[in-house]
């Protein structure tokens, strides 16, 4: 069966980069850093983990083969800023969105030449916008919410389900069983992190999803779709308005993403990704019921 090979390919993999990170200490460090909660350095090879795992799962259907070769100039802006830009050499702000850009219209080009789009508006400019601005909003959505232990990877599999739910049988079972395999060691307390690299390439797969399930013109169908993708989104598009409206770029980190204020309450761990989680169901049921 697809989802427990995907599971235990994952799981392997995880434990496998895991050490190689402790090995050869490739880590995310913490040093004193304020814009991280983490005060012991981890190893940051989880996104590889994952991509590896889900390339290896989706080949066997020749179908998803156009969302690994869009998806790879995802993964490795993410994972060059993993190995090279992450505490060795800060890379300026302005080439990060340049990366961003060119990588994700990259993707898009891919993703448009395999039927993949966001049709909403079916005039073909249009098109390419929208299917560009899926995959950059929700890259940088996830990768927001990838700021503590278990956050990014749980809220995922809730959307999932919610599009499981729509009829979604192969892309997104098969994703919930990977990322369940990465979870195993990046549940608090994490042994290894996502990094970019996996936050961007699971945003990139929403959305993907996205893409399969909105349809022209349909208003509340675009709305169903927000709430199903949820808290990331949410809290995404609250950060990068927060940020411009007070003058800062949109890749200024901070620590005032919804669970960092929850932590800054005073909340344990467990108890923020408890409400993370719920609200993030909550929202998946109201997206299910504007669609149903």
């Amino acid at each position: 069966m697809i989802y427990l090979f995907g599971f235990f390919v994952s799981l392997s993999f995880t434990f496998l980069f895991w050490k190689v990170g402790e090995r050869y200490k490739i880590y995310d460090q913490a040093n004193d850093d304020p814009l991280k909660i983490h005060t012991k350095s981890v190893s940051c090879l989880g996104g590889l983990a994952m991509f590896l795992a889900i390339t290896v799962t989706y080949l066997l259907d020749y179908r998803l083969l156009p969302i690994i070769v869009a998806g790879l100039f995802i993964f490795l802006l993410g994972f060059i800023d993993d190995l090279r830009w992450r505490d060795k050499a800060r890379i300026k702000k302005i080439y990060k969105f340049a990366y961003l850009i060119i990588f994700s219209l990259i993707s898009t080009k891919i993703l448009l030449m395999a039927g993949f789009s966001i049709n909403f508006i079916p005039i073909f400019v249009v098109i390419e916008i929208l299917t560009f601005a899926s995959i950059f909003i929700l890259i940088n959505a996830i990768n927001y919410q990838d700021g503590m232990d278990g956050l990014a990877g749980g809220v995922i599999i809730i959307s999932l389900i919610g599009f499981i739910v729509l009829g979604d049988i192969l892309i997104a079972p098969t994703l919930i069983a990977i990322i369940l395999g990465f979870l195993v060691f990046n549940f608090p307390p994490a042994k290894i992190f996502m990094g970019d690299s996996g936050a961007y390439f699971l945003g990139f797969v929403l959305a993907v999803l996205t893409m399969i399930y909105l349809k022209p013109y349909d208003f509340f169908g675009l709305l169903g779709i927000i709430f199903i993708l949820g808290l990331p989104f949410f809290d995404g598009v609250y950060t990068n308005l927060r940020r411009l409206t007070k003058g800062n770029s949109i890749f200024s980190g901070d620590r005032e993403h919804f669970f960092d204020r929850l932590l800054q309450k005073g909340y344990s761990v467990k108890k923020v990704l408890f409400i993370c989680y719920s609200i993030q169901a909550v929202f998946v049921i109201i997206g299910l019921l504007i669609l149903k």
